[in-house]
């Protein structure tokens, strides 16, 4: 029984490094901590289980969820040209216009917003990247690609029709209908 338990502490450990979501590491870190405090019982140090059991698994695991939850990114790509530099303090004066109005946004929708430059095409940033929107400018027109769970669409739209200082031409992309 301890081999099984001394295992299953292996597997939520590594679980919890190895996963690419932060809610999931802290389910697998609650896991951890109901796992060891079942080690501690075996040992027979009931006390030092229940404590936790309690504290480990149950209050830190509820703290740090509720955390998170506060704690919202807003993931921003913003496709380069294959021609343009990476650093952002050489970009365009409309990319730096569109990239001081997106925060703005972010802001009074108490976001973070985490403004990704890639160079990767459109494709590759929808299957192996979690984003928001993905923002590219072809001929001088701002092409916003949303992800299809984005429930900000609509205060995004609002938000830039009324922006006064964002006078650039821009396209929202259709959510495509095949990734619902």
């Amino acid at each position: 029984m301890l081999e099984i338990a001394l295992i299953l502490l292996l597997i939520t450990s590594v679980a919890a490094i190895q996963t690419r979501y932060l809610r999931h590491a802290v389910i697998y870190l609650g896991l951890f901590s109901l796992a060891i405090a079942f080690v501690y019982l075996l040992y027979h140090a009931p006390d030092v289980a229940i404590a936790e059991a309690v504290i480990g698994s149950t209050i830190a695991t509820i703290l740090y969820l509720v955390a998170l939850q506060k704690y919202k990114i807003f993931t921003i790509y913003y496709r380069l040209q294959d021609e343009e530099i990476g650093d952002s303090t050489y970009l365009s004066h409309s990319k730096q216009d569109l990239i001081k109005v997106l925060e703005k946004f972010c802001t009074k929708q108490e976001l973070e917003a985490q403004i990704i430059y890639s160079k990767e095409t459109i494709e590759a940033i929808k299957a192996n990247h979690q984003y928001a929107l993905i923002i590219e400018e072809i001929k001088g027109v701002v092409r916003i690609t949303v992800h299809p769970e984005n429930y900000k669409l609509d205060a995004l739209t609002a938000f830039l029709e009324n922006e006064r200082r964002f006078k650039h031409a821009y396209a929202i992309l259709p959510v495509e209908e095949d990734l619902l």
